[in-house]
């Protein structure tokens, strides 16, 4: 009997082990059941409320390629104004249709957006349209230029540059947007 008594005060630990630790009685004190916070809970719901549908991951990618290809006729005609023989408006076609380009996928965009999502992302959707605004007035004193009988080069190249320095702030503003969209860039 002494015998079973050692060998039971010496092993106890680990039957005690076996059985969960010494917490033996007590209740379990673990995160098997955490209590929800509301504000995780609550950034969770405007999360999936904002998030974008495949539909418009679709135009926004679009959006930001038309951007893009707007950006790049504009650096190139910065870089290289005098490549051409003369300046003429048929050098800065490709950028006008562009910039069209993109202005229409953005009209579709943001017109896809749930009353959530505009509700939600009134901030940046703001922003975003201002950039757009800045986009198109320097898009039409690019074109208030190109329809003037004496051409200037550099005026052009002075116009093109604060289009693409507009064009940039617009891309920022779109790619805020569709971070708050759920949108990787």
């Amino acid at each position: 009997m002494l015998l079973c008594q050692i060998v039971l005060l010496t092993c106890s630990s680990t039957l005690l082990a076996q059985r969960g630790g010494h917490s033996a009685g007590r209740p379990s004190t673990g995160a098997s059941n955490p209590t929800p916070n509301t504000s995780d809970m609550t950034d969770f719901n405007r999360a999936i409320a904002l998030q974008a549908t495949p539909d418009q991951l679709a135009q926004f990618q679009q959006l930001n390629k038309s951007t893009e290809t707007a950006s790049q006729q504009a650096q190139n005609l910065i870089q290289a104004p005098n490549n051409a023989s003369t300046p003429n408006s048929s050098r800065y076609t490709d950028l006008s249709d562009a910039l069209d380009e993109a202005q229409t996928k953005l009209q579709q965009f943001v017109g896809s957006f749930s009353s959530a999502q505009q509700s939600g992302l009134k901030p940046q959707i703001k922003k975003l349209s201002k950039a757009d605004s800045d986009v198109s007035k320097q898009s039409k004193d690019l074109a208030k230029e190109l329809e003037r009988s004496q051409i200037d080069d550099k005026k052009l190249v002075a116009i093109t540059e604060k289009l693409d320095k507009s064009l940039t702030g617009f891309r920022t503003e779109l790619v805020d947007l569709g971070k708050e969209m759920g949108i990787q860039p």
